[in-house]
C-alpha cells in the first residue's frame, strides 16, 4: 500500500504536540487523570468515595490511571502526527509517559 507522504506545517505539528490532551478514568470511576505532553499531569480528580480506601490502595489506583492516560495521549498523538504525515508513527516514539516507581520493572 502506498502512502502519500507529505511534510505538514511546521507550526500546525507544534501545535498538535502542544495542546494534546487524553483522559483515563480508573474502571471503579474512583479517579479521572488529564495528561498533556511532555509528562505532563494536568488534571486528577477523585470522587468522594476514593477516600474509602486505604492510602496504599488509592496511590496504586491513581498513578495506574495516570499511566494510562499518558498511553492514551501517546496513541492519540501517534495517530494524529501519521494522519498530518503519512507515516506510521509508532506511540513509543514520543516517549513521555511516567518514570517507574522505585522497585518497579517496566514492561
Amino acid at each position: 500500500m502506498n502512502q502519500e507522504r507529505s511534510f505538514p506545517d511546521l507550526g500546525f505539528m507544534r501545535s498538535l504536540v502542544e495542546q494534546a490532551e487524553a483522559e483515563a478514568i480508573s474502571e471503579d470511576g474512583m479517579v479521572r487523570v488529564v495528561a498533556g505532553p511532555g509528562g505532563q499531569t494536568k488534571e486528577i480528580d477523585l470522587r468522594n468515595h476514593a477516600f474509602e480506601i486505604s492510602g496504599v490502595e488509592l496511590g496504586e489506583l491513581i498513578v495506574s490511571t495516570m499511566r494510562a492516560a499518558h498511553a492514551n495521549l501517546q496513541r492519540d498523538l501517534s495517530e494524529a502526527v501519521s494522519r498530518a504525515t503519512g507515516f506510521d508513527v509508532k506511540p513509543q516514539a514520543f516517549g513521555g509517559g511516567l518514570s517507574p516507581v522505585a522497585g518497579e520493572e517496566r514492561s
